[in-house]
């Protein structure tokens, strides 16, 4: 969300008496008005906002959520009722609402939709468990006869006089008398007792007196962190909404401020919430709040299952735990008196969801503590533009850490220009002398070493020398990645799969050759050049598994790895105090990337990597390779000088007429037939142009082809409003009918989608 556009999270204005006897449904669903349903009586005075309700819907029955309760329907509409109450109380509170409701409004979603992303993934299907029980026969026979048929066998004795007291579920049973399910089979013969399957609601598991054990000991301060956290303390204190961006370097000491911000927080009996991009890829922040803070954490993160997730989520609903840690979704933590939220990495991509609702995780946690009073902490070593610029405009609080914590330095970077390297000496491998030469330095050292390459498999993609024939997926337009272990092409998109072929499908040439290189290939080569050393590679092909990472971390803290190889998920969080060099292999990649972030992003991926090396007693060294030394971002990555690149970025975005100095909606029409989205993409273009015109400062990009055209065998168009205000860009939205039949007649011929503030324009 840009600076320019001032936005408040208005009261909620449900009505709250519970004997009005129709209810105002949304669902996950994309549609923007609510439905009407008539309360039966059996559940009149029960139902209330903010609950579940299970209706009729069509020809199916399913789950919505009570937006509001209204006393009169004077349409000439038959209504239909509330089939089924799943919640005793409601799940969504009154704040949720009202931050959901302005997430669907701002990001062009239906309400439903927004609601369903605040809540855990599965919750219709995890809240309750099926559990067998038994219960005492319907029919039973006398007194006498009962005796009778027990008098033989005192275990089936115990077990009726169990179930005489009380329902017993059959784990139960077998816990208090073990065997019990044998004599269980006796008893049902005898048509004493029956077993049935209840409904049970899953409890969420907290150690008692979880809220009074005292906190982990903290570390000691610089006076740098000490002047930073005064300053965040003083509005703790005060108890005022503030927006802060920490820009810290790598190794600053930044989750330390976090920590004790939250300490302060939880102090004064309020609650926070700690994101971080991707929490899967960082344990050793769940291990430091775990250490600091115990069983108040609640982990919330896409690695969980889902009834695992909604147990998480059920200890913040029932106030047994007073931190959320988490990525995206945790913003939505339902915390009552919420505090602080922290956002670690604010300049991190992940934190903008690329399915509907579209919104962004840093944006809807300012609107969050807005409405609470709470204060925002963003840090980052390498910030966003968009939040640079808010400083800037005095949005937000800028705070600085420029030191690293104890001795250690930042790294030196020196670069290797490759065409060069296979110029004047020949090389035409994937490690340049210079990064040969280092690393069997660090090797002979016992150190360790990290080696980033943000592209995995063995191969870009392959070719054909003689006609020039590129090997492309069947269904996107986009080469194959050749992926040597499986001895398979592979998709990244589709993951559609085929053999490696023997000979040239074109023109029937004998010889393929490849292009490129990824993770697996360099693998292979390391290997070879030092087959003494432990080499793991980490990427999405090789973390499958839940617990790869914390696999990944035991081995380098313990010293077993000498050389990990990764992608970017090597760049984050990562704090391993024996890693002093690193090497980046064909650091162009990301400045490839069709897109007017391209250079901000390959810059905070650069510093990121940079930033592992040298955090221990050892200096580090950084070796970038590349193609092209000249370009002005590696400048100002070999001298830290984050200030710098923000300052010259920033003069580029202002001569483009780009973000954060404009404000773009991109639509995206998506359809298997070719000719269909791109007429309707070209109606949708001209019918939003004569809107613009009428509305200065307003201008349509395209209609145009998206740079990934086709993907899975649908074809890909786009239509981007830009302008100054996100007012006026919301409005023709809103005003275009064209673009609302679109929406609500958006099917499987052709989908349409609209991102508010898109991080991804390809």
């Amino acid at each position: 969300m840009n600076s320019q556009t001032q936005l408040k999270i208005e009261p909620f204005d449900a009505i709250p008496s519970t004997e009005k006897p129709y209810a105002e449904v949304v669902f996950n669903l994309p549609l923007r008005d609510p439905f009407t349903y008539i309360i039966p009586p059996k559940l009149l005075g029960k139902v209330r906002v903010g609950m579940r309700v299970l209706v009729p819907f069509g020809r199916r029955r399913i789950t919505g959520y009570v937006v509001n309760l209204v006393e009169k329907w004077d349409k000439p509409i038959a209504l239909k009722t509330i089939a089924e109450l799943p919640d005793l109380e409601p799940i969504v509170s009154e704040e949720i609402l009202s931050l959901t409701r302005w997430l669907a409004d701002y990001y062009q979603s239906a309400w439903g939709e927004a609601i369903s992303s605040a809540l855990p993934a599965g919750l219709d299907k995890t809240s309750y468990q099926l559990v067998k029980a038994v219960r005492l026969a319907s029919n039973l026979p006398t007194e006498e006869e009962i005796t009778d048929l027990l008098k033989r066998s005192p275990k089936q004795k115990s077990v009726f006089d169990l179930v005489r007291q009380k329902e017993i579920n059959l784990a139960e049973l077998e816990t208090l008398i073990p065997g019990g399910k044998s004599a269980l089979r006796s008893l049902k013969e005898k048509k004493l007792v029956e077993v049935f399957t209840e409904k049970k609601e899953r409890q969420a598991l907290v150690p008692e007196g979880t809220m009074d054990q005292p906190f982990g000991s903290h570390l000691t301060f610089t006076p740098e962190q000490e002047a930073v956290f005064n300053e965040i303390s003083s509005t703790i204190d005060a108890g005022k909404f503030q927006s802060f961006l920490l820009h810290g370097i790598t190794g600053s000491g930044k989750t330390e401020v976090y920590i004790r911000c939250i300490q302060r927080i939880l102090e004064m009996d309020k609650t926070a919430i700690m994101m971080v991009p991707e929490i899967s890829l960082t344990p050793q922040t769940v291990k430091r709040f775990r250490q600091r803070f115990g069983d108040r954490v609640a982990i919330l993160h896409s690695g969980l299952s889902q009834t695992e997730r909604y147990l998480e989520w059920k200890k913040i609903y029932e106030e047994k735990v007073s931190i959320a840690v988490g990525a995206r979704s945790a913003v939505f933590a339902p915390f009552k008196n919420l505090g602080i939220i922290v956002i670690d990495e604010e300049h991190d991509g992940s934190y903008k969801q690329d399915s509907n609702p579209r919104y962004h995780a840093r944006d809807t946690a300012v609107m969050r503590a807005r409405s609470a009073n709470a204060v925002v902490l963003m840090g980052s070593a390498t910030p966003s533009m968009e939040s640079v610029h808010n400083t800037q405009l005095k949005k937000y609080k800028y705070l600085s850490l420029k030191s690293r914590i104890g001795e250690s330095m930042l790294p030196i970077v020196s670069m290797v220009d490759m065409k060069r390297e296979r110029k004047e000496f020949k090389n035409f491998a994937m490690l340049s002398g210079v990064l040969r030469s280092a690393i069997r330095d660090r090797l002979s050292r016992n150190e360790q070493i990290f080696l980033f390459l943000n592209r995995r498999g063995t191969a870009r993609f392959v070719f054909c020398p003689d006609c020039g024939y590129v090997l492309e997926c069947a269904h996107c337009s986009v080469t194959l990645t050749f992926h040597g272990t499986e001895d398979r092409l592979l998709c990244h998109y589709c993951n559609f799969k085929a053999r490696m072929p023997n000979h040239c499908v074109e023109c029937h040439g004998e010889v393929i050759r490849f292009s490129g290189f990824g993770t697996q290939k360099m693998e292979e080569e390391v290997n070879k050049l030092f087959p003494h050393a432990r080499t793991t590679r980490i990427d999405r092909d090789t973390t499958r598994g839940r617990d790869s990472f914390a696999a990944m971390h035991r081995d380098m803290n313990a010293g077993n790895i000498d050389i990990l190889i990764g992608t970017q998920m090597i760049t984050k969080g990562h704090d391993f105090p024996n890693v002093t060099l690193v090497g980046v292999i064909h650091a162009d990649l990301a400045l490839n990337i069709p897109d007017f972030r391209s250079c901000e992003r390959a810059f905070q991926l650069l510093t990121q990597v940079a930033g592992r090396a040298g955090r221990g007693k050892v200096p580090g060294k950084v070796i970038i390779q590349t193609n092209n030394p000249d370009h002005y971002m590696f400048e100002f990555v070999q001298e830290h000088d984050v200030n710098a690149f923000h300052e010259k970025e920033l003069k580029l975005r202002r001569q483009l007429n780009y973000p954060p100095f404009t404000r773009l909606v991109a639509i995206e029409l998506v359809s298997d037939n070719e000719s269909l989205v791109k007429s309707t993409s070209e109606k949708l273009g001209r019918a939003l142009t004569r809107q613009a015109t009428r509305n200065k400062g307003v201008e349509i990009l395209g209609p145009s082809k998206a740079a990934l055209y086709q993907i899975q065998n649908k074809f890909r168009w786009h239509v981007i409003l830009r302008g100054q205000k996100m007012q006026a860009l919301q409005g023709i939205l809103a005003d275009s009918r064209e673009l609302q039949e679109l929406k609500s007649a958006s099917s499987g011929k052709l989908k349409i989608s609209v991102d508010v503030d898109p991080f991804n324009l390809q």
